[in-house]
């Protein structure tokens, strides 16, 4: 997770804690080149309410977070203001396509680069072993789970929709131990989600969440958190863009897992349901022309 991710997600934080997230936020750039001295006048605080923070954030103090937070900084290839706003009311089609364009690899770079490794491969073992595989997706999320649902029904698989027409809590109590649950959730703020991995957790069953928050309520509860990259804010944005391009990316990428699983498994029956689509009762002209062949 970010730093800046970490300042804006607030988890545990207190008032004075907020004052100085805030006021690094502000100008993330010119903290490097503050003491600590520096850095507490402006947030109108102490220096051991800096070193306090930089523990909580994950460092040892304030020089190794300044170190960090360099290193953040310029490997970043979008920022935040980006992420919310791609394009502005001055630029022609052809500025916005371009600034779109570096939003999405930008996403989808970031994402790649915090991807934790043996948390995908777990996750990707999950889904490959599950009796079931339930999708649980809300609002803009929905039609990424249905899209990775249509993923899996290419290769045979077939999981349940669990949040169609509003029955998650229903079905939810349908789950197994022989099942999975993944669920989408950006934000990792909904309560009716977190309320359905807590149930889980009760019956120990395997759960996968991706999101951009990975240090929410609902990220502590699953069993495998897949973390995207964060830098969109929960309302003020011009749409979900970068996150919805992140969120599709792992997916996609839990698919492949999946896939190279059983990889000639799954190439064998594609070119046989492909012949039954191009040549056989299945096709556009009902296979006559492969009956005249």
């Amino acid at each position: 997770m970010l730093i800046a991710e970490k300042l804006r997600a607030a988890v545990g934080y207190t008032p004075t804690d907020v004052a100085l997230a805030a006021t690094v936020l502000a100008d993330p750039r010119a903290v490097p080149g503050l003491s600590m001295q520096e850095l507490a006048d402006r947030a109108h605080c102490s220096h051991s309410a800096v070193v306090r923070l930089c523990k909580k954030l994950g460092f040892k103090g304030y020089r190794e977070f300044t170190i960090a937070l360099i290193q953040e900084l310029n490997a970043q290839t979008v920022t935040i203001d980006d992420a919310n706003f791609p394009f502005s009311a001055r630029d022609t089609l052809r500025e916005a396509t371009d600034k779109l364009a570096t939003l999405s690899i930008g996403a989808i770079t970031n994402t790649k680069e915090r991807l934790n490794m043996p948390a995908l491969v777990t996750a990707v073992q999950t889904l490959i072993h599950a009796r079931r595989i339930f999708l649980y997706g809300h609002g803009d999320s929905s039609l990424l789970v249905q899209e990775f649902a249509n993923k899996l029904n290419k290769i045979d698989i077939y999981p349940i929709l669990a949040d169609q027409l509003g029955e998650s809590g229903w079905n939810s109590t349908n789950v197994t131990l022989d099942d999975c649950v993944l669920m989408v959730s950006y934000r990792g703020r909904y309560r009716i989600y977190a309320q359905v991995l807590e149930y889980m957790q009760q019956r120990e069953v395997p759960t996968i969440l991706i999101t951009g928050r990975p240090e929410s309520d609902m990220a502590q509860l699953s069993t495998v958190c897949l973390d995207v990259s964060g830098d969109e804010y929960d309302y003020l944005k011009m749409g979900t863009i970068a996150s919805q391009v992140a969120c599709e990316y792992l997916l996609t990428v839990l698919f492949a897992g999946v896939y190279a699983h059983d990889y000639n498994g799954n190439l064998a029956a594609l070119k046989q349901r492909q012949a039954s689509l191009t040549t056989g009762l299945l096709a556009e002209d009902g296979g006559k022309h492969g009956q005249e062949g």
